[in-house]
């Protein structure tokens, strides 16, 4: 699998940014919609997955104990959440490439609070 300068996955149905660093022959996620910047690191594309869970599950722990909501609110005056726009953007180029994004995102969603033992697949890439 080849990660181009536009990729996206899922992880958790929270939305991450794949780039690839040519200089130091890294990849990087940076998750988007979160309410600070949470990236991670990886060697390869199939490290992606297990890197991206990992520093998810660690942001979403750091929220819970800080009792803060994880997601970006929208700017005053709106309510709701930055992610909400995000998916709206998404859902088409989604659907073009046969992916239902809302049913994803809630299948992700459920997976990943179940249980820290999440399968391969439930990853989803994107390309743009």
């Amino acid at each position: 699998m080849s990660v181009s300068g536009r990729d996206m996955m899922f992880i958790g149905g929270i939305p991450a940014v794949i780039s690839f660093n040519a200089g130091s022959r890294m990849f990087r996620g940076v998750f988007i919609g979160l309410n600070a910047e949470v990236d991670f690191l990886a060697r390869s594309p199939m490290d992606l997955q297990p890197q991206g869970e990992a520093a998810l599950s660690m942001f979403l722990e750091t929220c819970r104990q800080q009792n803060r909501s994880p997601l970006l609110a929208r700017q005053v005056g709106q309510k709701g959440y930055l992610l909400e726009d995000i998916y709206a953007e998404l859902e088409e180029p989604a659907r073009q490439k046969g992916i239902d994004l809302y049913q994803l995102v809630r299948d992700q969603t459920l997976e990943f609070q179940k249980t820290g033992n999440r399968k391969k697949a439930s990853t989803v890439f994107l390309n743009f």
